[in-house]
This record gives structure tokens, sequence and C-alpha cells, in this order.
């Protein structure tokens, strides 16, 4: 994660949402600006509009702001900028919250929209990466558990409008992205 240092919220900064195909594993990774990187954690099941769904989001090395709107293939990943926007924290200290291991947040994307929890768990992977909960807070964009989920009825990037497999399509065989951007498979 970025330095913690003293950090005014209440000021809205970029968001991210890819949807990764890292070598066969399907995942989302969640990107918050802050201190000029791109705080980031990968969400193996996605995310959820349903108040209370605690979503497992392992923290992963910051990125690069360069990589933030990246689309297209590198290496052997496909990579689809599923969402975008801004987001906002909901306490003026982003570091304090950070070091505390709970962030309120209003996200202000394309197809997430409202308060987000992340909060930070004993837990570890077996590669030591720390273990967070993402869950929606109750509030005007929350969904009851029959409706559909955000990841089935907007499976779309937000670039392109195009699906993973059309994303690799159009890259071909020859073309790469940029390397410098680790997926949780990588490290």
């Amino acid at each position: 994660m970025a330095s913690v240092a003293p950090y005014l919220a209440f000021s809205r900064r970029p968001l991210f949402v890819k949807y990764h195909d890292a070598g066969g594993y399907l995942h989302y990774d969640l990107r918050l600006e802050y201190q000029g990187v791109l705080l980031s954690w990968a969400l193996p099941d996605g995310l959820s509009y349903y108040p209370n769904d605690r979503y497992e989001a392992i923290e992963v090395d910051d990125h690069r702001k360069e990589y933030g709107a990246f689309e297209g293939v590198r290496e052997r990943d496909t990579v689809m900028l599923w969402d975008r926007g801004m987001w906002e924290s909901e306490q003026v200290d982003i570091g304090a919250c950070l070091r505390k291991g709970v962030l309120r947040f209003s996200l202000y994307g394309e197809k997430l929209k409202g308060r987000w929890t992340l909060t930070r768990s004993l837990r570890q992977k077996s590669n030591g990466r720390v273990i967070w909960a993402i869950c929606k807070d109750a509030d005007a964009f929350a969904r009851s558990q029959n409706a559909i989920s955000i990841m089935d009825e907007a499976p779309y990037s937000v670039i392109s409008g195009k699906t993973m497999e059309e994303i690799r399509q159009s890259w071909g065989t020859g073309r790469k992205g940029p390397h410098s951007e680790l997926t949780l498979f990588e490290m």
C-alpha cells in the first residue's frame, strides 16, 4: 500500500475496476487512486450490490496511475476495464483509515455507485497478502437478494463495449500490453 501519511478526503479521485483473465483464473481488481498511485485489491468473486454480502478483497501491490485505463492483452492475461469513475472517502484521514483497517467510501462509477466498506481481516493468503472484506452499505443503490447481480447485468467493457473474448481476439497474439502491472497470481 502507498504511504499512509495524513491526506484530506472529501475530494473525488479516480476509480478503476478491472476484470482479469489471469491465465484462466477470472477475477476483478478494485483500484482507488490515493497519493499518486492506485491502491489495489484483487476480488476473486467480484462485488455485490446486496448489503451485508462480504466478498474477499486481497490486498495487492499499488499500481501506477498510467495503468488505470489500460484494456487489452499483456503476456498471458486479458484485461477489461469493467468500470471507471471517481471515489471519495467518508473520513478525513484516509491514511489513518488504512492503518486501522476500515475504509468507508462512496463510488461514482459508470456501474458501481453508492457507499461501500473495506475491512481488513486478520487472515492472510499463503503468500502473505492481507485479506480484506468489501461489502455494499445499505443505501439508495443497494439491491435486494432477488435482483440480478451487477456482474451479470453489466458484463461488458466501459470503454470498448467488448467481452473478454472480443478483447482477446482484437489484440491478436503478437501485441502485448504493459509488463509492469502485476496480477495476484504473478506475485
